[in-house]
């Protein structure tokens, strides 16, 4: 008779009560009877290595491990030293009332030969789980470390689906076995494959996968290449959700052109990309994709390789220590009717090497960026400089506009290595460029214009810093001042304002300065070297100081109140004195209006 398989299963976890609650049982020993009350113990238990063993300990969570009892024995009664005993079934019985280790009417892949043992090669079981699944079906990984030695190819409208992700690999953190791990002796280029109609032979597009809950763990593999998940073709809606992928020589996730086509319309949520050989995520040419809660951390290249993503989102993501670029747009995004921009929103930043985020892609479809936070990229290999930036717009065609970004620099966690990035905002040889507002802190710069731009137009309200970050050195500008040139192309509107400095109008046309409202007119302040006043004639001749006349000054006397005889009025000046006005008549006492002009 044949053994059958125990534990590691959804629900066979050991509680106990402390304080009133129920919480796990660590280390608990577990004794198998074959009566609820009293009765013989099993001792005929084998441990998931095919070691005898009498009894089962919990792991530190109350798991109870996978196993198998005795010969034919198909339930046994589990005793954990409380006050009565539970009933457990095996998970391969074969019958309707076993929940094959999970959730019912599942296809569980240890019910087709997997171990997850981090040893046996699992591909082939498997893979005919996922063949045997039908559409809509779900292909389960019970908690376990299953080791693999060719990709695994889901079909469509398939989810294979875990039992729970790790996110990043720390020292000393714990990191539970459930993955899905490639043999050194690994061939392919991928982990897991999604392929198109015509490569797997399917009746209809490729699409509605699902991978959930899914972790990849490539350290075992050395040579160059490998992808996490690669898609080539038409392979649309996929869908990926706590998924991460570590360790991989390759991308984390890749997509690329096959047979005419790209793969379209993906959502991904939650998505961990960790220390991969190449890019994070390499996505070309991809329609309408959104990314959601996704994290490039420690990658070789970019952390998001993004060429061409029309309609497309990346909300809440975050880009960090990466080699290259955080998130690099690039590419043609081309010009026809069927083109379109991506939104980027909510999205961060931290010590990549190169720039936080890169856009150098061409089209006219605009590119959107809305409260980006980066900090410390510009990394360089820890030499800092090298021209990198927060936000780098370097030889982009297509319009790239910024709602609100901040910058802020830093050096290595440990203290080490130049601070970093060189620039906050760095534009260069672009078609059009806005920035509305932010906060640039950098090293040299939280501004950089580099010149040949089409239309780079900074907002009103950018401030700026250099400097290390405890000692800061500020260059703001006031909060409605503008540190260079404000340009306005079409029609500007104001309710009111004022000036500290020349205003100059180049119009050619005889009405440069129009007064549009009846009763609206031009007043000028007098005093003392005001450029407008009145004096009183007498004996027909008076002198006005004024330190603001010039020898090119046009001044207009205009008689106000006549007084005397009145005659020919005239002026002589005298630059940077004054000067005197003069009447023909000898007898005249009239009070003059002056008005003072100066050429253009």
């Amino acid at each position: 008779m044949a053994r059958h398989e125990f534990g590691a299963g959804i629900g066979d976890f050991v509680v106990r009560p402390s304080d009133g609650l129920w919480g796990v049982a660590a280390t608990s020993v577990v004794t198998f009877y074959d009566q609820s009350t009293g009765g013989t113990p099993y001792t005929d238990l084998l441990d998931a290595g095919s070691t005898p063993i009498t009894t089962v300990t919990t792991d530190e969570y109350g798991f109870l491990p996978r196993f198998f009892g005795p010969d034919g024995v198909e339930g046994m009664w589990a005793d954990a030293g409380g006050s009565s005993r539970a009933w457990i079934e095996a998970h391969n019985i074969g019958t309707a009332e076993a929940a094959a280790g999970s959730v019912r009417d599942w296809l569980n892949v240890r019910d087709f030969g997997a171990v997850g043992d981090n040893a046996a090669d699992d591909t082939a079981a498997i893979q005919a789980a996922l063949a045997e699944a039908p559409m809509g079906g779900v292909v389960y990984l019970p908690a376990g470390a299953y080791r693999t030695s060719a990709p695994l190819t889901i079909p469509p409208a398939v989810t294979l689906q875990g039992t729970h992700t790790n996110l990043m690999t720390v020292p000393g953190l714990t990191d539970p076995p459930c993955y899905i791990k490639p043999l050194p002796s690994f061939v392919g280029t991928s982990v897991i494959a999604l392929v198109d109609a015509a490569t797997g032979g399917y009746s209809t597009i490729s699409a509605e996968h699902r991978i959930l809950n899914v972790m990849i763990d490539g350290s075992g593999v050395i040579a160059p290449g490998l992808d996490g998940i690669r898609a080539a073709g038409n392979i649309q809606n996929v869908g990926l959700r706590d998924v991460t992928i570590r360790r991989v020589s390759g991308a984390g996730v890749h997509t690329e052109f096959n047979a005419g086509f790209h793969p379209y319309s993906w959502r991904c949520h939650r998505v961990m990309v960790d220390n991969c050989g190449w890019h994070g995520f390499a996505m070309q040419v991809m329609t309408d994709l959104t990314l959601i809660d996704c994290q490039a951390i420690g990658n070789g290249a970019n952390g998001f390789e993004i060429n061409n993503a029309a309609n497309s989102h990346a909300i809440g993501c975050r880009a960090e220590w990466n080699v290259g670029d955080g998130y690099h747009l690039t590419g043609d995004w081309a010009t026809g009717t069927g083109s379109g921009g991506m939104l980027l929103s909510g999205c961060s930043t931290d010590r990549n090497g190169h720039n936080g985020v890169l856009v150098d892609a061409v089209g006219n479809p605009p590119l959107q960026i809305e409260n980006l936070l980066t900090r410390r990229d510009g990394r360089n290999n820890g030499a800092g400089g090298g021209a990198y930036a927060g936000l780098k717009v370097d030889g982009a065609e297509v319009p790239v506009i910024v709602g609100m970004i901040t910058c802020y620099p830093g050096v290595d966690d440990d203290g080490t290595q130049a601070a970093s990035p060189q620039y906050g905002v760095r534009v260069e040889d672009s078609a059009y460029v806005s920035v509305a507002s932010g906060f640039l802190h950098a090293d040299t710069a939280g501004w950089s214009d580099g010149g040949a731009n089409g239309v780079l137009r900074r907002g009103l309200n950018i401030a700026e810093r250099t400097g290390p970050t405890a000692a800061p050195v500020d260059a703001f500008a006031g909060p409605t001042d503008v540190a260079g040139n404000l340009n306005v192309g079409g029609y500007l509107a104001a309710s009111s304002g004022q000036s500290g400095g020349v205003w100059n109008i180049w119009a050619g046309a005889a009405n440069a300065l129009n007064l549009g409202a009846a009763g609206g007119g031009i007043a000028i302040k007098e005093g003392a070297n005001a450029r407008m006043g009145v004096a009183t004639l007498a004996a027909g001749t008076v002198t006005v100081p004024n330190t603001s006349i010039t020898a090119n000054t046009r001044v207009v006397p205009i008689r106000q109140t006549l007084g005397g005889a009145p005659g020919h009025l005239s002026v002589t000046k005298n630059a940077g004195v004054g000067f005197t006005i003069n009447s023909s008549s000898g007898t005249e006492t009239s009070t003059v209006l002056y008005v003072l002009f100066e050429p253009a």
